[in-house]
């Protein structure tokens, strides 16, 4: 089988160029992809959860506990213990956090813009039904 025929790899290639694409336009605000998953999911005035945060990330709470921590050790998280049940805390993003992530939206929506250039609007689309349902075929792998 030839490998430009083989969807994983296909996607993988792309995944790896659009990572270190969006690494270099992140660096300049000491940001990692990952990092901005969280960034974006999070509120100033609205508590979440490392539960909810690893749900909504898609990733398993120790690694969000691990950037959880790196972004308090930044100043842009805040985390809360919460009275009704001391072994969990509200996070929240902080003032610094809130200041971040609104100057990385324009960013992202510039890089996003960047990287689907040439795409029709049904074309990214039907790109993102086509990701869903790979996805969901290896969601519980």
């Amino acid at each position: 089988m030839d490998l430009y025929n083989v969807t994983g790899f296909l996607i993988h290639r792309t995944d790896l160029k659009l990572t270190n694409y969006f690494i270099k336009q992140l660096k300049p605000y000491e940001v990692t992809p990952e990092q901005w998953s969280i960034i974006s999911y999070m509120d100033i005035d609205k508590a979440t959860t490392q539960k909810e945060l690893a749900e909504a990330i898609d990733r398993d709470q120790t690694t969000v506990v691990r950037m959880i921590h790196s972004l308090e050790r930044k100043g842009m998280v805040r985390r809360i213990v919460n009275d009704q049940d001391k072994r969990s805390h509200h996070l929240y993003l902080s003032p610094k956090g809130e200041e971040v992530k609104e100057k990385l939206l324009l960013t992202v929506q510039d890089a996003h813009n960047y990287v689907t250039r040439g795409l029709e609007p049904e074309e990214l689309d039907q790109l993102k039904v086509i990701l869903d349902k790979l996805y969901k075929n290896v969601r519980e792998d």
